[in-house]
């Protein structure tokens, strides 16, 4: 016969159908009660069954234990039990120091025999001692008789049971899960009982939030064990019926334990998430640190949470020391998240604390910050320039590209212009100290400015050092540093190196050429068919995307097979129009990134006339029909 405990309370926020076994409804802060008993044949058994849990809109199916009673007098309900003091009773420090005296088995057990009441302090003294005889061998006396030891050993046996079973009755939770953490081979048999235990007192709600997480942690620790992993997933219950304990002091430990949920993952995420929203003014940058890395480990995305983050991210910048604000930006970066708050903190952050910045590695990690979210901030990056050049002779060489290349990236041009031709001058020193992708990577950064670096080029594509260059996509981004400054640099006596006989095509963004083929009949019905060619590659320079035209105007007659690149074109007689993915754009800003700003240049120093299209308006406008609104939308850009 099952028989079910239960009690109604007024919940508006939170309702438990228990399915499975029984049908009743529960509230969240109410479950199934049980009573203690000394009666051996009374003990409690398991019952699996789910309940359907609502937080809000979500309703997600739970799991939970129920046990089947025997003595129908626990349908009263569970009694208070009111602690009786044992005025006899040891401390049990002294029961400890008792115990330590004894040499073997036989003398722990003649002094078990001793005591009037066995409680839970002295039979956990007991097991002790009997494991600590048992691991040091060399403490055990020798006896001869053989007879001794069978004797010894299977009275050992019936006495740990007891000692057990009396520990596993004590209303001192904290006990068992001192017994969980012990490796006693003793114990270890025994510990899916103590589990079995506990998991009942956490539907009793006996378990404070720390017992909770202590409990967790050693059901996590043992992982390889399929039942300890069914196990973990039924505490929600206790830790939604401590909701008043979580604190900004726990709240942390509870994230600790979602990697290992399974089925009531979702369910302990969005409780984690409310107390969080309630929570962030009091948490420590440590703890949520460490919260954040849950969020990264877990691959969680939640906007509410999120924006929590940012929230106290902002608030919290006074308290923040250098080590700390690198990590939290660190890991917004790993989260793939900003907003204006955390762009605001980092800029109240520089503005308060950049002069006393000591490590290059922070403002290394600002840049990085930066450059992920294309956020091109005038004031942090002239901060950033600003300590470069003071702490310059402490920057190893081979962190300078992570300094100059943010600049080139975001097509920036700090207040203070000698970081140029410093850059350069150190370089021309120690290039050769310096990776080869990393000086690619500064080239390019100069050139995207309007800054030429001709005499480091010039060092680098010389034949010694430039025939130690095997990776193709290295000698690509050579060919291309020395294409750009051929076009733009009049001082630049190149090209340098000779023609890349191995031009490889180079294929259009997949996005851009669908997008093409649905403004196609457009485009046609403005200029007409023979008047355009698509995805067009500009021969005789180098394979790079820079030289892809995605959408090209020309004289009748004159297609892209059989246009003449060699004959000089009268200026803006061509027109590339160049489409221009979101990414293409520093955020929030209608300035192009240092690599589009580039392409442009190179066009226009070609002979073309050069518009820029945007991506995602002409997305909306052919994906709703709006052929008239997109026809005008191209010919107002161009300036027809």
């Amino acid at each position: 016969m099952l028989v079910l405990w239960r009690s109604y309370t007024k919940s508006n926020t939170t309702k438990t159908l228990l399915s499975g076994k029984c049908n009743t409804i529960l509230p969240n802060n109410e479950y199934l009660s049980r009573n203690q008993s000394n009666n051996d044949s009374n003990s409690p058994e398991l019952i699996n069954s789910t309940m359907l849990h609502e937080i809000g809109y979500n309703v997600t199916e739970l799991p939970v234990v129920i046990r089947k009673l025997k003595d129908l007098s626990d349908l009263n309900g569970p009694e208070k039990e009111v602690p009786k003091r044992n005025n006899k009773s040891v401390n049990y420090h002294l029961i400890q120091e008792e115990f330590k005296q004894c040499v073997d088995l036989r003398d722990v057990f003649s002094l078990i025999t001793k005591c009037t009441k066995i409680t839970p302090n002295i039979a956990l003294g007991a097991i002790e001692r009997i494991h600590d005889l048992e691991r040091n061998t060399k403490s055990v006396t020798y006896n001869s008789n053989e007879n001794y030891y069978s004797n010894v050993y299977f009275a050992k046996g019936a006495i740990l049971d007891k000692l057990l079973k009396v520990v596993m009755k004590t209303e001192d939770t904290q006990t068992i899960l001192n017994v969980l953490k012990t490796n006693s081979s003793l114990i270890v048999p025994h510990k899916n009982k103590f589990c079995e235990e506990l998991l009942l007192r956490v539907m009793d709600n006996k378990l404070n939030v720390d017992q909770l997480y202590e409990f967790a942690s050693f059901l996590l620790i043992n992982n390889d064990d399929q039942y300890y992993i069914d196990m973990i997933d039924k505490l929600w219950v206790g830790f939604t019926a401590n909701e008043a304990n979580v604190n900004e002091s726990n709240i942390e430990k509870i994230f600790t334990i979602l990697h290992g949920l399974k089925v009531s993952k979702k369910a302990m995420i969005t409780f984690l998430e409310h107390k969080l929203i309630e929570l962030w003014p009091k948490i420590t940058p440590d703890c949520m640190v460490d919260i954040m890395d849950v969020f990264i480990t877990e691959k969680y995305f939640s906007v509410q949470s999120y924006g929590v983050l940012a929230k106290w991210f902002y608030s919290n910048i006074h308290a923040l020391h250098e080590d700390a604000f690198l990590d939290i930006i660190t890991k917004f970066i790993l989260l793939n998240y900003t907003d204006d708050q955390i762009e605001g903190g980092v800029e109240k952050y520089m503005k308060l604390k950049g002069h006393k910045i000591k490590s290059y590695i922070l403002i290394i990690g600002i840049l990085n910050y930066l450059v992920k979210f294309q956020l091109r901030n005038e004031q942090i990056l002239n901060i950033c320039c600003d300590h470069y050049l003071k702490n310059l002779n402490n920057i190893p060489v081979s962190f300078l590209n992570s300094f100059i290349h943010p600049f080139g990236f975001l097509y920036f041009k700090p207040a203070n212009q000698r970081l140029w031709d410093i850059t350069e001058t150190i370089l021309l020193e120690s290039y050769k100290k310096v990776n080869i992708q990393d000086l690619c990577s500064i080239m390019l950064s100069y050139i995207y400015v309007r800054e030429y670096p001709t005499r480091l080029v010039t060092k680098v594509l010389h034949s010694e050092y430039f025939t130690k260059i095997s990776s193709s996509h290295l000698l690509q981004k050579l060919y291309l540093i020395d294409t750009a400054l051929s076009v733009e640099c009049i001082e630049y006596g190149g090209p340098l190196l000779p023609k890349d006989q191995g031009l490889k095509p180079v294929l259009q963004d997949q996005r851009i050429c669908s997008l093409i083929n649905r403004v196609k009949q457009v485009v046609f019905d403005i200029f007409g068919q023979n008047r355009v060619s698509f995805a067009v590659f500009i021969p005789n320079l180098c394979s790079d995307a820079n030289f892809i035209i995605d959408i090209m105007i020309h004289p009748i007659g004159l297609g892209s097979e059989t246009f003449n690149w060699k004959l000089k074109t009268v200026k803006n007689q061509n027109i590339a129009l160049l489409i221009h993915l979101p990414d293409h754009y520093c955020t929030k800003s209608e300035q192009l990134i240092g690599p589009q700003e580039m392409k442009k240049r190179h066009l226009n120093l070609l002979g073309f006339k050069v518009v820029s299209l945007k991506y995602i308006l002409l997305c909306q406008l052919s994906m709703s029909y709006k052929h008239k609104e997109l026809e005008k939308y191209m010919l107002d850009s161009i300036g027809l």
